[in-house]
């Protein structure tokens, strides 16, 4: 737990802004549900920013190009399933007992303590282009030594230490593994500072991770109720700020027509916009 100087801080180290608590965080932890806004996004571009812009707004997510959305989320909820399965995948054509190692997570935005439970994967500071490829080692070797959940994490950042984007070490280890041929035995969690509203979680789903917990988002409901900016017991808050999470990213997923955040985990819908072609050849490959 953080003291109000130490969430201070690591707020202004991941570019939180008093938007974000006040439009974003705020309500999702009051009422359990995302802020109702148009369809049409008519953000500016986050390449035409002079301020620094979280990596998640490079990239806009893809749907179903049809004039009704293929699954109505809230009256279909019957037909979508939130549940993801982190470990070795194993043979999927084959019943073994091999196939059965794995974690069973009902919603895959974790509260701290569902990442107390699970536990640490992390990196020292350098160049991104090196720090990503010492991840991709670490991951290498934790392979070899058996492991089979990969936890990625951005705790440690101070005056010495800067975190990766999230979901740039997210998909670089992603395509690592498929390029070495071992994604379907590892399972990636992310434990990480940076995202907060549902299209940072989609990002990070969509481009691999099978679990996120966003402990400084967490923090800043706890950090609102001590400042009297949310009426709430802590706990409750938590759960509902997850819960409107869990419900936007089916909301988003069911405009694709996809059921199961499981087929949604890197499925990599998404366009970017202001990302030089080497990045997006070597860290988000195949992406628009």
């Amino acid at each position: 737990k953080y003291s109000p100087y130490e969430r201070a801080k690591m707020m202004k180290a991941f570019g939180y802004t008093y938007e974000d608590l006040k439009l974003s965080i705020a309500p999702m932890a009051l009422t359990g549900s995302e802020q109702p806004t148009a369809m049409g996004i008519d953000a500016p571009l986050a390449c035409l920013s002079d301020k620094h812009q979280p990596l998640f707004n490079y990239f806009k997510q893809h749907f179903a190009q049809v004039t009704n959305p293929p699954i109505d989320s809230i009256r279909e909820e019957v037909v979508t399933a939130t549940n993801v399965y982190v470990g070795t995948d194993g043979n999927l054509l084959s019943e073994k007992e091999e196939n059965c190692h794995v974690l069973r997570i009902n919603n895959p935005i974790l509260t701290n303590i569902d990442m107390l439970k699970i536990r640490n994967l992390c990196y020292k500071n350098t160049s991104f282009e090196k720090a990503l490829d010492q991840l991709c080692n670490s991951v290498d070797r934790a392979y070899q030594e058996g492991y089979n959940i990969i936890i990625l994490s951005d705790r440690g950042v101070d005056e010495n230490h800067v975190a990766i984007p999230s979901l740039l070490a997210v998909s670089a280890v992603a395509k690592h593994c498929v390029r070495t041929k071992k994604r379907t035995a590892l399972g990636l969690i992310l434990e990480t500072a940076e995202p907060r509203e549902v299209h940072h979680f989609a990002t990070l789903l969509g481009y691999g991770a099978s679990a996120v917990n966003p402990y400084l988002a967490l923090e800043s409901i706890q950090g609102m109720i001590e400042d009297g900016l949310l009426d709430k017991d802590y706990y409750a808050a938590e759960k509902d700020y997850t819960s409107a999470i869990l419900h936007g990213i089916v909301k988003i997923a069911s405009k694709m027509g996809v059921s199961t955040i499981q087929s949604y985990q890197g499925s990599q819908i998404f366009e970017a916009i202001g990302i030089s072609q080497e990045v997006i050849d070597h860290y988000f490959t195949g992406t628009i």
